[in-house]
């Protein structure tokens, strides 16, 4: 079973991550503050706050954009080469 990713390796699992919109790469560059869990993304993507959770096989991204309802998606680490 894998285990959860570091900080280091979420940054780098979304650095990586080819989606459009870009949104994980910007992601990846911001300052990131550490919660029980995982972590918050300091800064704001187009008026949409992010938090991150390191998950066994990748990192969960959890977005919330004003009142809306928050979404969430799976970026998977890549294995091997």
């Amino acid at each position: 079973m894998a285990l959860p990713l570091t900080e280091a390796e979420a940054r780098a699992v979304l650095a990586a991550f080819d989606a459009i919109g870009e949104v994980e790469q910007w992601i990846a560059e911001q300052w990131w503050e550490a919660i029980p869990g995982g972590w918050r993304v300091q800064g704001q993507f187009h008026g949409r706050c992010f938090l991150l959770e390191s998950v066994p096989g990748g990192v969960r991204v959890f977005m919330r954009e004003g009142e809306g309802a928050p979404a969430n998606w799976f970026v998977p680490a890549r294995r091997g080469g």
